[in-house]
């Protein structure tokens, strides 16, 4: 029992660090480099693209390094039952794409923000840094995300389903939202940002493999940035 208690007082440490690291990590991105005397603003293009790439690919090694034990098992596992893992799971990526679209277009009834902030961030990012924008969003944030979002809080909320599902949606909506919201009614739209964290909560749940909701993580983003590429050639 002693044991056990240690495991869990273990756990619940590490899920909270591996969180306070991302924040830290994340909120210092823009001002790390000036610490060697280097003035982010002062790069070229393509050494800014270099950098940003770098900085969060580094972040998300050493945060897989710490989890280690839970990633390796499940990335073999992934690799050996990856038929039967597309076959069952698929179906929620539908389930919420479908559950997105719904609650944007309820949103919009009640704010004159067609999309969200962020996605507008999304959008002028992806005009000025294509590369980046692209190579992050769709390889880099869904390993790094559900890491954070999935595995961390799951370390927290150990035996509680229904609290890990909902606390790990709902910080996943907010935190892609409350840091560039302009308007009250545009906290709304955590709401279907918060769709795909309590899906991919679930699925984690279900499998108790993070590489699926990496997977169907990286499934959205992939297909989001196609449309997006595709609306910005088109218009």
């Amino acid at each position: 029992m002693e044991k056990v208690k240690n495991s869990d007082f273990k756990n619940l440490c590490i899920g909270f660090g591996v969180i306070i690291l991302y924040l830290v990590a994340s909120s210092l991105s823009y001002d790390f480099i000036s610490f060697f005397g280097i003035n982010f603003d002062n790069l070229n293009y393509i050494l800014k693209c270099i950098y940003m790439i770098s900085y969060e690919a580094i972040l998300t090694l050493i945060i897989i390094y710490i989890y280690r034990k839970n990633f390796i098992p499940n990335l073999k596992d992934f690799k050996k039952n990856f038929k039967s893992y597309v076959d069952n799971y698929i179906k929620y990526w539908f389930l919420m794409l479908g559950l997105m679209i719904f609650s944007n277009l309820i949103i919009t009834k009640f704010t004159t923000s067609a999309v969200a902030e962020n996605q507008e961030a999304i959008i002028d990012l992806l005009n000025s840094f294509p590369v980046y924008t692209i190579i992050i969003t769709v390889f880099i944030a869904p390993f790094l995300e559900e890491l954070v979002f999935r595995l961390s809080i799951r370390k927290i909320f150990a035996k509680t389903d229904f609290i890990f599902i909902l606390f790990s949606g709902l910080l996943f909506g907010s935190m892609h939202v409350v840091g560039s919201f302009s308007s009250l009614t545009d906290l709304l739209f955590i709401i279907p940002y918060s769709i795909p964290g309590f899906i991919f909560a679930y699925v984690y749940t279900k499998t108790n493999n993070i590489c699926i909701p990496i997977g169907l993580h990286m499934l959205h983003n992939g297909v989001m940035m196609i449309l997006q590429i595709l609306l910005i050639f088109l218009t």
